[in-house]
């Protein structure tokens, strides 16, 4: 076991040499501005086409967010190409963020392409420090693959805080902590979502106990070697979960979905 990890673990390394040598060479992040827009425009075409029904389901609602007037000014942080714009309402007013001044070119053509949008400006600057947006200026922030990728999280959110709007809400917009999902009802939830994993751990412990439990039995055999054949079996169990839940999230994701449409037509 510990060969395979060294072998995938040097594979790994050389596979991605050339990009620590950029990165040493201060080149790295030169070239990831400037042509990552490119890979972000191509990836975003094909992720909007699996994703179109979600996100019209996610953002129908920001007609919702609307000032008295009627009108919705919309900040999107780490805005990309503008895969989004196509699913905000008409008339929306769209302010963008993004460090890569190299997307501004796609946003343009974005832009051109979704003329039901009002777009205000774009803005170069983390979303850690949005100190060019105003204080309550927008209605509604939007971010999408965003918060992965950036250094600070709680800065980010606390940016997000600033610039929205106050919001009186409404007595339907309310929530309790009583109607919130429960640690139960989450942990079921999770386990329908990834069966693979509870049963994992579940064949995890039941090798780990196993193993102590017939460590009295081992007659002749060493307790390094039992320890040893104990701990690649609860390993075994652990990694051939893992192995079955990507394959099945595999299954589930891409190719259940493509025959159910194909079955559809």
């Amino acid at each position: 076991m510990a060969l395979i990890i060294f072998i995938l673990r040097l594979a790994i390394g050389i596979l991605l040499f050339p990009v620590y040598l950029l990165n040493f060479l201060g080149l790295w992040n030169q070239i990831c501005k400037k042509w990552f827009p490119y890979f972000m425009r191509r990836f975003t075409t094909m992720y909007n086409e699996h994703m179109a029904s979600k996100k019209r389901e996610l953002f129908s609602n920001l007609p919702g967010f609307a000032d008295p007037s009627g009108k919705l000014s919309l900040l999107e942080v780490g805005c990309g190409t503008g895969a989004n714009f196509k699913f905000y309402p008409a008339g929306c007013r769209v302010t963008c963020v993004d460090p890569n001044p190299n997307f501004e070119e796609f946003l343009i053509k974005s832009v051109a392409e979704n003329r039901h949008l009002q777009f205000e400006r774009f803005v170069v600057a983390a979303g850690e420090n949005m100190q060019q947006v105003a204080d309550g200026s927008v209605d509604v922030v939007v971010c999408t693959l965003v918060l992965c990728s950036v250094q600070s999280q709680e800065q980010i959110l606390q940016e997000v805080c600033r610039v929205l709007r106050p919001r009186k809400m409404s007595p339907d917009d309310q929530w309790s902590a009583d109607g919130d999902e429960s640690p139960l009802s989450r942990l079921s939830r999770k386990s329908r979502d990834s069966p693979f994993v509870p049963v994992g751990i579940a064949g995890f412990m039941t090798v780990v106990s196993y193993g102590l439990y017939k460590l009295k039995y081992r007659r002749d055999q060493k307790m390094s070697i039992h320890l040893i054949h104990t701990r690649v079996a609860a390993q075994g169990c652990a990694v051939g979960a893992v192995t079955l839940g990507v394959l099945y999230s595999m299954y589930k994701d891409y190719i259940r979905p493509r025959f159910f449409n194909v079955s559809k037509k």
